[in-house]
């Protein structure tokens, strides 16, 4: 694995991109590393790089104050 210092910003619980699924330092939900100019988001809601809301997925955009955010630190729901 690379050695680089990842740079964890707060989103949306459901928003992933592929590194959290290989590299355990990217895997804590609600958290992403937008440090990747070639990183490619989506939301595990719908599978694809928009929301629930129609909107694009990525950590700037899915916020607070989105209609489909979720914080992870959110009760667990059914998604």
């Amino acid at each position: 694995m690379e050695s680089t210092t990842l740079k964890l910003e707060t989103c949306c619980k459901h928003l992933r991109h592929k590194m959290m699924y290989c590299d355990a330092r990217h895997a804590p939900r609600g958290k992403v590393d937008d440090s990747s100019d070639t990183r490619v988001f989506f939301c595990i809601k719908t599978g694809d790089a928009l929301g629930p809301d129609a909107q694009a997925t990525c950590p700037s955009e899915c916020q607070s104050g989105r209609p489909c955010y979720q914080s992870a630190a959110s009760s667990i729901t059914r998604d």
